[in-house]
């Protein structure tokens, strides 16, 4: 806040009045431009510490994507296997001495966003770049996406929990039509696992992107789909 006093004593004619009125001019210039310098220090220094802070928690998340990759592939394999239990306790749904896994549980890893939230909250984004402040949007865009499609494999999971338990498939009788449920809700869950590969993967390559200095992120996906 910027102050301007009166005169102390009586101004004697207009060469008194030009100078006081230079006088504050130039005070208050001065003022305004260290007022203006000491803003854009706290502004570099804001823009700074998000930065530093946004990098830490991409490097976290960079690792749990890592760790996501592989355990999605253990989990497509148990997903399989379920598939090849219930088909085989179709096929013979009076053999009453049959075994075998049906497996359904994912742990879902949580994403820091912390101080992705902060950034946006205290305005930090603002006074960086705008491509700097584009690619931190797009790493937390991605994943979100990935968020997203965990969501859509949690209530997958619930739908097979049902299905299963209303089989009687550890009874021994497996009903065709019932067998037919659960081989759909294991296609489903095939099917998101699939998507839930590619957020990750791209998410993963978006981080690894902005942790190796490059601006773009590459990721090439490939499925094989067996019957």
């Amino acid at each position: 806040m910027l102050d301007v006093h009166p005169p102390h004593h009586r101004l004697g004619g207009l060469k008194d009045f030009f100078i006081h009125l230079l006088t504050i001019s130039v005070g208050l210039l001065i003022a305004v431009g260290i007022e203006g310098c000491v803003e854009r220090h706290q502004h570099r220094e804001l823009a700074r510490d998000a930065k530093e802070m946004l990098r830490k928690e991409i490097e976290g998340n960079a690792k749990k994507m890592a760790d996501t990759l592989v355990d999605i592939d253990k989990y497509q394999a148990n997903v399989k296997e379920s598939m090849d239990t219930v088909t085989r306790f179709a096929q013979h749904s009076k053999d009453k001495n049959q075994h075998g896994t049906i497996s359904y549980n994912y742990s879902f890893p949580e994403w820091d966003n912390t101080a992705w939230t902060t950034a946006q909250t205290t305005g930090a984004l603002a006074f960086m770049p705008y491509n700097e402040a584009n690619q931190f949007s797009r790493i937390y865009d991605a994943q979100h996406s990935v968020t997203l499609a965990q969501e859509k494999l949690i209530e997958d999971e619930a739908q097979f929990a049902g299905a299963l338990y209303g089989s009687g498939i550890g009874d021994g009788g497996l009903m065709p039509e019932k067998a037919d449920l659960l081989m759909e809700r294991i296609g489903v869950i095939q099917s998101h696992l699939v998507t839930l590969r590619v957020m990750v993967g791209e998410s993963a390559a978006t981080d690894k992107a902005f942790l190796t200095g490059k601006n773009d992120a590459t990721y090439t996906f490939h499925e094989d789909y067996k019957n």
